[in-house]
């Protein structure tokens, strides 16, 4: 059993990791007026939204950046986990991590009606406005990347930068292509796992069996499976059986998506930082690189779906050069 990240470690994790993604609000301090410091939330708290209660953590004061995790329905603790990225400094800027409804631990499962794509956008929009600041930047993983672009297209006005790692592609056509990806790379021993629990009719009801088969269902999304091993989840035993139930109305609520059209008029500056071997097709990254007028992409040897644990210097790199150019005098607004 692995035990959830207590709040002191989650922010330890936050003030050690996600530093480097706070420089991106540089970017909107030299676009943009100054703006008085108001933030709203603490250090640790929950935030009301319609039908939820968002559990979130902060490290730091400043320009906001706010993670958003994969899912739907895991929480922020394996992120906080799996990122670790030293050599940044941490000094002048707030982050905040939260666990998107029906997700980790925070409430709504119980609402079932309103676990939707749109509902989740207008959360983000809540957290956003409990920061106190107009501009973010936002990081986003696998689900948590397609919500960033999501977010960008109702709130353009509202992200000062984007980094996407392995995001879910902006198509359904495209994302439905990684079950067969996925499928051809899972291993004899992970479906064993996987067909033992299934057994159970009433495996979904138990928190401990989930726990078992989302990792062994999870070991082929690695590119580099010894990384496989370091995945932690961080989701409270006592909410875990709640994220499938989670996950299955979120994705009903998406439809037959596609963004591509769309994201060709997003100017925010984004970063897409993905492996080439991953559970979506590359050609997936390829065109939102292409249709996101101010994006860069960089593609990791060998990494699959979490390359800020599969690569993390290769990780760094690219996301310390991104903000970096972006942040430079000559990026201008």
């Amino acid at each position: 059993m692995h035990r959830s990240l207590p709040p002191r470690r989650v922010r330890a994790h936050l003030i050690r990791t996600v530093a480097v993604l706070a420089v991106a609000a540089l970017h909107a301090a030299a676009c943009a007026p100054d703006e008085p410091e108001a933030p709203a939330l603490a250090a640790e708290g929950t935030l009301a939204v319609e039908g939820a209660q968002l559990r979130y953590w902060t490290a730091g004061s400043g320009a906001p950046v706010i993670l958003l995790h994969d899912g739907p329905g895991y929480g922020v603790g394996y992120l906080l986990a799996g990122l670790e990225i030293p050599g940044f400094p941490p000094e002048g800027f707030m982050w905040v991590a939260y666990d998107q409804r029906g997700s980790g631990r925070s409430t709504g499962a119980e609402r079932p009606e309103l676990l939707t794509m749109d509902r989740f956008v207008e959360d983000l929009e809540a957290v956003r406005q409990a920061t106190g600041r107009e501009r973010v930047a936002l990081m986003g993983h696998g689900f948590g990347g397609l919500l960033a672009l999501r977010y960008a297209l109702r709130y353009p006005e509202h992200v000062a930068a984007m980094i996407l790692i392995d995001p879910e592609p902006a198509s359904r056509a495209l994302w439905e292509r990684h079950r067969a990806i996925v499928e051809s790379r899972r291993t004899d021993e992970a479906r064993r796992v996987m067909e033992a629990v299934e057994a159970d009719g009433y495996w979904r009801l138990d928190p401990r069996q989930v726990e078992i088969h989302t990792l062994a269902a999870l070991e082929a999304f690695f590119g580099r499976p010894e990384a496989a091993r370091n995945l932690r989840l961080g989701i409270p035993q006592s909410v875990y059986g709640n994220f499938p139930g989670t996950a299955e109305r979120v994705r009903a609520s998406l439809g037959d998506w596609d963004l591509f059209e769309a994201l060709q008029g997003l100017p925010v500056r984004t970063l897409i930082v993905t492996g080439d071997a991953g559970p979506f097709p590359l050609e997936a990254h390829q065109r939102l690189h292409e249709a996101l007028p101010r994006s860069e992409l960089v593609v990791l040897e060998g990494v699959g779906h979490y390359p800020h644990m599969e690569d993390s210097e290769g990780f760094a790199r690219a996301v310390k050069d991104f903000l970096d150019r972006i942040t430079a005098p000559s990026a201008g607004g």
